[in-house]
């Protein structure tokens, strides 16, 4: 189906065609209004419709490849594991930090409930696998993991540790997380969605507004726009750089940085004899180099001229082409034979969050507890983006802090779980520890985060 082309040529062909097929995705996100109404990413759809029209579906109904040549797929499925480190180097850069005890007090109970949440993720994740999942259906114990990763983390962190459960001989959990990550981003809208209209309707809670908008079919959220700063505006010509090209540089910088810090950390480390860090992905180190990145940038004077936006723009656009190509080449065959871990997964996913928002979100957030609690429950359901559509149905007029104070959350938090260096490490302890232990360990952790939050709170 494709001419004979050198691999370079054929490189550049798959990301033309995976233009198009974005552009085929918008317009049946827009077409099927269902679509919109869960608030699903146009990079969502497109993958399922890379799904439906390549050899797995089409192709299979028809005997033939399906509209997807193998050599496009081929260079799709390598694309995930390295955008995810535009994605995650891009976090820090542009951002403006304000003094460390006015981002803790703003930021702690987020980052304590967000980090409850997750080790409680890891907890159950690795109780299922022990207590039914790997007796029964013979599951690896890297599954123990997996809730968190696909939940709090998403498309880009499951795509980003596919080598390191490769490595570990758990390489269908990649698609198994896939399902999983897509799965939660629907069960945060809906859910959300259902915990919003039951606050605004108790009698018990008083919340920012009194009358709840729910996503329906007669809305068209476009979740997708990135909307970029004029930037040609009101700057010197003596830059010699454009502002998009001048973001694009220091997130390569970052990814540079991240690199150096790995390679020297894995050498440390081979040196004590270790071999943990053999397989540690680059992606949560990529979060640090931007952090490294931007100090630099602020203590010389030219931290004013990145444009956050345009960092934003270039961190989405990464971030769609990942999730389009990570959906659209995961294995239907592998979800088949892993439906009753995708159910039981779920099951305990979506259970955990609901509980600790009604149970733990009081005890742990001060003034406006639903507003704040149910942003961290949408992070834990599907990405950043799911809570601030959760606060924004909940506080339409920002009344609360919840925007600012949920903003603050991610330098804390991102960094560590969510994808961060602990997810990372995650696989590696489960591999060298065994599951049993790295499971107390997690439940012993979210224990302390629980009476650490409500202590704090009462103090």
């Amino acid at each position: 189906m494709v001419p004979d082309l050198s691999q370079p040529q054929i490189i550049g062909l798959s990301f033309v065609a995976l233009g198009a097929l974005l552009g085929a995705g918008w317009v049946l996100r827009r077409s099927v209004r269902p679509l919109g109404a869960l608030y699903l990413p146009v990079s969502v759809v497109t993958g399922f419709l890379v799904l439906l029209v390549g050899p797995q579906v089409l192709g299979s109904l028809t005997g033939t490849q399906g509209l997807i040549p193998g050599a496009f797929l081929d260079v799709w499925r390598v694309m995930p594991g390295l955008l995810i480190n535009v994605v995650f180097a891009a976090i820090m850069i542009g951002k403006v930090l304000p003094r460390w005890g006015e981002l803790w007090d703003a930021a702690a109970p987020h980052a304590i409930f967000g980090s409850l949440l997750s080790f409680g993720q890891l907890f159950l994740g690795g109780l299922a696998v022990l207590v039914l999942l790997g007796p029964v259906f013979g599951v690896a114990p890297e599954a123990g993991s997996l809730l968190e990763m696909s939940f709090a983390g998403g498309h880009g962190t499951i795509a980003g540790m596919g080598q390191l459960l490769a490595d570990a001989g758990a390489e269908d959990l990649v698609d198994v997380g896939l399902s999983l990550a897509t799965i939660s981003m629907i069960t945060g809208i809906v859910c959300g969605s259902v915990l919003v209209r039951w606050a605004v309707r108790s009698p018990r809670l008083a919340v920012a507004r009194d009358q709840v908008h729910v996503p329906s079919l007669e809305d068209d959220p476009e979740v997708d726009i990135v909307r970029l700063s004029p930037v040609d505006e009101d700057q010197d010509n003596d830059h010699g750089m454009h502002a998009t090209t001048f973001a694009g540089m220091l997130i390569l910088l970052a990814i540079a940085v991240a690199v150096v810090m790995l390679w020297t950390a894995r050498w440390v480390a081979g040196q004590l004899g270790s071999d943990i860090l053999d397989s540690f992905p680059l992606f949560p180190v990529t979060v640090i180099g931007g952090f490294v990145v931007q100090t630099v940038a602020t203590r010389l004077g030219f931290a004013e001229r990145i444009d956050k936006r345009v960092v934003a723009g270039m961190s989405s656009v990464a971030l769609d082409g990942l999730v389009v190509c990570a959906i659209g080449t995961m294995s239907l065959a592998t979800l088949g034979d892993n439906v009753p871990v995708i159910v039981v997964m779920t099951v305990l996913g979506v259970g955990w969050s609901v509980v600790a928002l009604v149970w733990l979100g009081p005890r742990i957030h001060r003034k406006d507890w639903f507003e704040h609690a149910i942003a961290d429950f949408g992070q834990s359901q599907g990405n950043v983006a799911t809570g601030f559509v959760l606060a924004e149905m909940v506080d339409p007029a920002r009344r609360t802090t919840t925007a600012n104070d949920y903003g603050y959350k991610q330098l804390p938090y991102e960094p560590l779980l969510g994808g961060g260096i602990l997810t990372a490490l995650s696989v590696p302890l489960i591999t060298v520890w065994g599951l049993l232990p790295f499971t107390v360990v997690s439940g012993l952790v979210a224990v302390a985060l629980g009476v650490w939050g409500c202590v704090r709170r009462r103090g």
